[in-house]
C-alpha cells in the first residue's frame, strides 16, 4: 500500500506548483498582463534543490524567480525588455496611488509566500522522494511543452492554446536580452535598412511645386492602430475624415505601410524611414542624420514632440533630444498644464486632450518658424479598459464583430476617438496651413489569436491630410 507519509511529502511539490503561481494572476489582473505559461518550470527546479540548500538561499532564489516571472509577463504583454523595465523603475512613484498600493500588496504577498515555503522543511527521509517528485513533474511538463511546439529547437509554431503550458522566465529573459544586445552591437557596425513610411508621403508633398510653402507638419503615431481586414470596421474608424468640412480644407488620402516590431520600431520607421527598431535608442549621430528632425532643422523648422506617458518609458526623454527634438512634453509636463488623465493599463494624459492642446497652444501661435510636431498617442495601448473614458457612442452596436468582443469594441472606440480628435484639430483655425500624417505603429497585440486574425499581420494603415492650396486654385479658377 502507498504509505500516507509519502502522500504527505507531496505537499511541498503542490506548494511550489500552486502557491508560488498565485501572485502572478493577481498582478496580471491589476496590470492586464498575459502570463506566458501556466507552470513555471524554474520553480520546479528550485524545489528540486531546495531540500539540500539553506533556507535563506532558497528564499532569495524564490524571490528572484518571482520577480523574473513578473518581468517576463510584462515583456510578453507590452514588449518592454528587461532593460526598458529597469530604466522605467524611477517612474513608478508617478503612478496613481491606488495602483501603487495594489502593486505593493501583491509584492508583499510574494515575499510572504516565498518566505513561508522556504522556511518549511521536510523530514530527511522524505528528501529524496520529494526531489524525485520535482524532477519527475519537471520532465513531464517539459516533455508535453516540447510536443506542443513550445521550444526553440524543433522550430515548431503550433500550439493548441495561445497561452503556453510552461514558462521559464529566467531563461527567456536572458535569451531575449542576449538577442537585443547582439542587435545593438550590430547596429554600431552596419547601417539600418531603409523602410517605407507614411511620413515619406508628407515629405514628398512638401517638395511638390503646387504645395503650400512651409506648412506646419503634424506626425501622429497611433498606438496599436492595425489594418482591419474587415472593410466595414476600417471605414467606421476612418469615418471622421470622410467629412465635407475636411474635404474643403484638405486633400485626403489613405494607404498602408509595412511594420516591424513594437511601438519604438514604428517610431523609427516614421522618424527615420528605417528598420533600426529599438536600436534607435542607442543609434550613433551619423545614423540619425537622415531622420525627420534633422531634415526639418535644415528647412528652418522647430521640432516638438508630445507623449502622454512618462519620458522614462523606452528612454524617450533621452533619445528624443538626441534625435533632434527641441522641446518634448511628457506626462509630468502635461499634468502641470492641467490636462486630464484617462484610465488604462498605462494611465496617462487623454489623447483627446492632447489633440486639443496642440491646436490651441502650438498650431494657433505663429512663432515665425514653421513647426514639426510629433505625437505618439497612448490610450489605445493594449490591454484596453472594458469601459474607456469616452462619451457614449453607438459604434459597437453597428458592427456584429464588435458586438461579440468587448476588447475589440473598446479598442475600436478608443481608435475612433483619436481620429475624431484629429479631425477636430484639423478643422480648427491655425496660424499656418498644416499637413497631418496619422499612422499606426503595429498590429494590436491581442492575446486571443482569433482577434489578431481581424488584422493584417504585415501592414498598418495611414491617412494623409495635405492642405489645399487656395491661391493655386484661384489661379486655375479666377
Amino acid at each position: 500500500m502507498f504509505p500516507y507519509s509519502r502522500l504527505r511529502s507531496c505537499s511541498p511539490i503542490l506548494a511550489y506548483l500552486l502557491l508560488l503561481s498565485l501572485p502572478l494572476p493577481l498582478m496580471a489582473r491589476s496590470l492586464a498582463l498575459q502570463p506566458p505559461g501556466y507552470i513555471n518550470l524554474e520553480f520546479l527546479l528550485i524545489g528540486a534543490f531546495s531540500v539540500f540548500l539553506p533556507r535563506g538561499i532558497v528564499f532569495v532564489l524564490l524571490l528572484l524567480e518571482s520577480i523574473a516571472d513578473f518581468a517576463l509577463a510584462i515583456e510578453v504583454t507590452y514588449g518592454l525588455s528587461l532593460k526598458d523595465q529597469l530604466s522605467s523603475l524611477h517612474s513608478l512613484y508617478e503612478l496613481p496611488t491606488s495602483r501603487i498600493l495594489e502593486m505593493s500588496s501583491v509584492f508583499a504577498l510574494v515575499i510572504a509566500v516565498c518566505a513561508a515555503i522556504a522556511i518549511v522543511r521536510s523530514h530527511s527521509e522524505d528528501r529524496l522522494w520529494i526531489t524525485g517528485g520535482f524532477w519527475g513533474l519537471f520532465a513531464i511538463v517539459a516533455f508535453i511543452a516540447v510536443l506542443r511546439g513550445q521550444n526553440s529547437f524543433m522550430k515548431r509554431d503550433t500550439v493548441y492554446t495561445y497561452t503556453h503550458l510552461a514558462r521559464a522566465p529566467g531563461y527567456s529573459l536572458m535569451k531575449h536580452e542576449s538577442l537585443f544586445s547582439r542587435k545593438v552591437r550590430a547596429s554600431h557596425h552596419t547601417d539600418s535598412g531603409e523602410m517605407d513610411s507614411a511620413s515619406a508621403r508628407a515629405m514628398a508633398y512638401l517638395d511638390r511645386p503646387d504645395a503650400v510653402k512651409s506648412p506646419d507638419v503634424v506626425l501622429i503615431v497611433v498606438e496599436s492602430w492595425g489594418l482591419p481586414l474587415d472593410a466595414h470596421l476600417a471605414q467606421a474608424l476612418n469615418a471622421p475624415y470622410d467629412d465635407l468640412r475636411v474635404a474643403r480644407k484638405f486633400d485626403v488620402s489613405f494607404g498602408s505601410v509595412r511594420f516591424e516590431g513594437s511601438t519604438v520600431s514604428g517610431e523609427a520607421r516614421e522618424l527615420c524611414h528605417s528598420t533600426m527598431g529599438l536600436n534607435i535608442l542607442v543609434a550613433t549621430p551619423d545614423l540619425l542624420e537622415g531622420c525627420l528632425p534633422a531634415l526639418f532643422h535644415a528647412r528652418n523648422y522647430e521640432n516638438l514632440s508630445v507623449h502622454g506617458y512618462f519620458g522614462g518609458m523606452f528612454q524617450r526623454e533621452a533619445w528624443y533630444p538626441k534625435i533632434g527634438f527641441d522641446r518634448s512634453w511628457f506626462l509630468s509636463d502635461l499634468d502641470r498644464l492641467n490636462l486630464p488623465d484617462c484610465n488604462g493599463v498605462f494611465p496617462g494624459t487623454c489623447d483627446a486632450a492632447i489633440a486639443q492642446w496642440i491646436g490651441t497652444s502650438l498650431l494657433s501661435v505663429d512663432t515665425g518658424k514653421p513647426r514639426f510636431i510629433y505625437w505618439v498617442t497612448l490610450n489605445s495601448h493594449l490591454a484596453v479598459p472594458a469601459h474607456p473614458d469616452l462619451p457614449n457612442d453607438d459604434l459597437c452596436s453597428t458592427l456584429p464583430s464588435l458586438q461579440k468582443s468587448v476588447p475589440l469594441c473598446s479598442w475600436s472606440r478608443l481608435l475612433r476617438n483619436v481620429h475624431q480628435s484629429v479631425q477636430r484639430l484639423a478643422l480648427a483655425p491655425s496660424a499656418r496651413p498644416v499637413v497631418f500624417v496619422v499612422v499606426g505603429d503595429h498590429v494590436p497585440p491581442f492575446a486571443d489569436p482569433q482577434l489578431r486574425q481581424n488584422f493584417s499581420a504585415t501592414d498598418v494603415p495611414y491617412v494623409l491630410l495635405t492642405p489645399i492650396n487656395q491661391s493655386h486654385l484661384k489661379q486655375i479658377h479666377p
